[in-house]
């Protein structure tokens, strides 16, 4: 077994825990804590990410300083995903505070003493709230129903809410144990809720929110990421005619501070940098995403002849736009993605416009060159270990906690993808810094 391979065993391990622990909570969410079910699914992701940061012991993997390639621009793509999934971690960290909520140790009790769901008759309402809030209204009803015990019908007093105004002689559920009295009444005017309370799975508009989540995450990773094929990079500039072409030579590959205009109180970003040389002698710049290794990829493509496509600005365009969607293609096989300038803020050369096609000249088999390694301890192991605080905090929250505790953990655990890929970006950042010169490099605008 390759590390490749135990590292995507791994994550694929600890996905499924948390997979696992969302079904539980929508198969049943108000079960008593703690919740042994769901720290079980938690302990197997807790195993996934440990085993990950095992296989990170050993080092950079694939080794530094090598280069791959790639169908699909994987910046984007695992951008896309990235993206995605702290989208979705939404959904774990909201359930179990809701199976958290939910939890009934009253509706426990009755449901074991052989509890049942009846429609009782409202004799008296007491009181009647109506309550607005943004998007929602509801009344919070205070009533006296009658409940028919074994040892004959008695009156109780229970407040619940209701969709619409409740009057004397309506009919509402209630859960309770007809010999055991002295256990209680629950009443409630949506018969759904109760059977969640007795161990029965979410209410329809829970599961209707999840999965319609479900379904746009993975909507953001197909559309923003997902599977087109590097060579449709510039697509919209060659079917509007808006491609243009240009040999040049690659000069190297270093890193460069980087404003985006027209903004110039904007902060500074490292990225690595393609120099470029076009045949008249004039100097251009692309510009990278950080994820982009500057050494592997400078001893892939310094000193190579290399054809130069980019998407010519708009008339409208020009005054506030000095970097362009790019590709540079070697070999007519290999290709990087980025952002084309020119050196000093000049404007763009005229370049030779491209014939309006699907696809660039080279056809449709181009791929990426992808650096590596994929998985380096430096840039990963941080944030790893961030994704373990945040599983060991939605542990707390099934063990079983008060409401505001409860809160500040699932708080904790829902800021923890974000504050793993946050030490990510950060280590990364700090790694492309290293190669700028002593000096204030100059600045592309």
């Amino acid at each position: 077994m390759t590390r490749a391979r135990a590292i995507s065993i791994s994550l694929t391990t600890a996905g499924v825990g948390v997979l696992a622990a969302v079904v539980r909570v929508l198969l049943r969410p108000s079960a008593a804590l703690p919740r042994w079910d769901l720290l079980g699914c938690l302990a197997l992701t807790v195993v996934g990410l440990v085993g990950a940061l095992v296989c990170l012991r050993g080092g950079p993997f694939p080794q530094a300083g090598e280069a791959e390639t790639h169908k699909y621009w994987w910046p984007d793509r695992n951008g896309a995903w990235i993206s995605a999934g702290l989208c979705a971690s939404i959904l774990p960290v909201g359930l179990l505070f809701y199976a958290a909520l939910s939890s009934s140790p009253e509706a426990t009790r009755i449901t074991e003493a052989g509890g049942d769901i009846r429609a009782v008759s409202v004799q008296k309402v007491l009181s009647s709230e109506y309550v607005r809030k943004k998007n929602t209204h509801h009344y919070t009803v205070m009533a006296r129903v009658s409940v028919p015990f074994d040892a004959g019908t008695r009156p109780v007093e229970a407040e619940f809410n209701s969709d619409s105004r409740v009057e004397h002689g309506d009919k509402v559920w209630a859960l309770f144990s007809p010999s055991s009295a002295g256990l209680g009444v629950l009443v409630e005017s949506d018969r759904e809720v109760l059977e969640e309370k007795m161990g029965g799975p979410a209410q329809w508009g829970i599961q209707v929110f999840v999965l319609s989540m479900a379904v746009f995450c993975l909507l953001v990773g197909i559309l923003f990421g997902g599977f087109t094929k590097v060579s449709r990079g510039l697509r919209g500039a060659l079917t509007s005619g808006r491609c243009r072409s240009l040999p040049v030579t690659v000069g190297g590959v270093d890193v460069a501070l980087y404003r985006n205009p027209p903004k110039e109180d904007t902060p500074r970003q490292v990225k690595p940098r393609l120099k470029l040389e076009a045949y008249e002698g004039q100097r251009l710049e692309v510009l990278l995403d950080p994820v982009v290794d500057p050494l592997p990829l400078s001893q892939e493509v310094t000193g190579r002849q290399a054809q130069l496509y980019w998407r010519a600005f708009r008339p409208d365009e020009r005054p506030g736009t000095r970097h362009a969607s790019a590709m540079v293609v070697l070999d007519g096989q290999r290709c990087v993605r980025g952002r084309l300038g020119a050196v000093g803020g000049a404007d763009l050369p005229e370049g030779v416009p491209v014939p309006v096609s699907d696809d660039l000249p080279e056809g449709d088999g181009l791929r990426a060159i992808r650096t590596l390694p994929a998985w380096d301890p430096k840039f990963h192991t941080p944030g790893l270990w961030t994704l373990l605080v945040g599983v060991f905090a939605l542990g707390i929250v099934a063990f079983g906690v008060g409401r505001l505790v409860a809160l500040i953990l699932c708080a904790v655990a829902f800021l923890a993808p974000a504050v793993a890929r946050g030490w990510v970006k950060s280590r990364r950042n700090r790694y492309l810094q290293g190669f700028l010169p002593a000096s204030d490099p100059e600045i592309s605008r």
